[in-house]
């Protein structure tokens, strides 16, 4: 057991008719970003479950949630923190649901469909699991079964494809990278830009060390089948979006002016303070 303070979390299992359940994945920006989970958020001083959860479901999903039931407390573990889950079952809102704070959400059933599940969810789907009587695995340990548009891109012959990272709204190419078939598909499972490092030679979540993740809000392929292109929202600084190593916005930073090249943007964010 690690030696980090226990913070207090309230999380809503909001239930649709018998065997349905809300999940939502974690925003751009928090630690395990594009993890699937039961909605929720930390107490605030002078709060119990029960208002919490009223305050966090209202600001994250844009509903005002009815009665709530008490359903288990649970401490969970993480190298980063250590939490203490009121899961508290939920029937009833009012209003529609809204993703504030750019997750997205899938009702589900058991076993859950989507992919990668946060630690501490994979408790409650046990749960859900005794108290359904469901008999086989609540959720995937590993993606889905590769899907068959995974066989479509023209891979080269080290099993990799470039791909094109531009900002959704301005239309500025943010960065060039590669993908093999595994970092195209968490991207597709995540909705968040996974690539394949050569000089690494694994996978690279974007922004895992940063924290400066992209938003994939669009997959696109070009008429070869041989380039991908990512619409995203790139997170970045107080607001401004870094997509670069160097902690500018883009990696086309450089112009050719006469016979040199000149740096024509900004460095926003110090590079050292962000990158390990």
């Amino acid at each position: 057991m690690n030696d980090l303070p226990i913070t207090d979390v309230a999380v809503g299992v909001l239930r649709r008719g018998p065997d349905e359940f809300l999940l939502t994945s974690r925003p751009p920006g928090k630690v395990y970003p594009g993890h699937w989970e039961f909605p929720g958020g930390k107490f605030e001083p002078g709060e119990d479950a029960d208002a919490a959860l009223r305050r966090e479901l209202h600001e994250e999903l844009g509903i005002t949630i009815g009665a709530t039931a008490p359903w288990r407390v649970e401490v969970v573990e993480y190298p980063h923190a250590r939490v203490r889950l009121h899961f508290l079952t939920v029937r009833e809102w009012s209003g529609d649901l809204h993703m504030r704070e750019g997750q997205r959400m899938a009702w589900q059933r058991l076993p859950a469909t989507v992919w990668p599940v946060l630690p501490g969810t994979v408790p409650v789907l046990r749960w859900l699991a005794h108290e359904l009587n469901h008999p086989g695995p609540t959720h995937h340990d590993a993606p889905p079964t590769p899907p068959a548009w995974l066989d479509q891109v023209a891979w080269d012959e080290r099993g990799l494809v470039p791909a094109i990272a531009q900002e959704v709204g301005s239309n500025d190419v943010l960065m060039v990278a590669w993908m093999n078939r595994e970092a195209l598909l968490q991207t597709w499972a995540r909705g968040q830009a996974v690539y394949w490092s050569r000089s690494r030679q694994r996978l690279w979540h974007k922004g895992e060390e940063s924290g400066h993740v992209q938003t994939v809000h669009d997959i696109r392929l070009d008429c070869d089948q041989d380039v991908v292109l990512l619409k995203v929202t790139q997170q970045g600084h107080e607001g401004c979006g870094v997509a670069c190593h160097t902690g500018r916005h883009s990696c086309f930073y450089l112009q050719l002016d006469g016979d040199d090249w000149q740096a024509v943007e900004p460095v926003i964010v110090d590079p050292e303070k962000v990158y390990r």
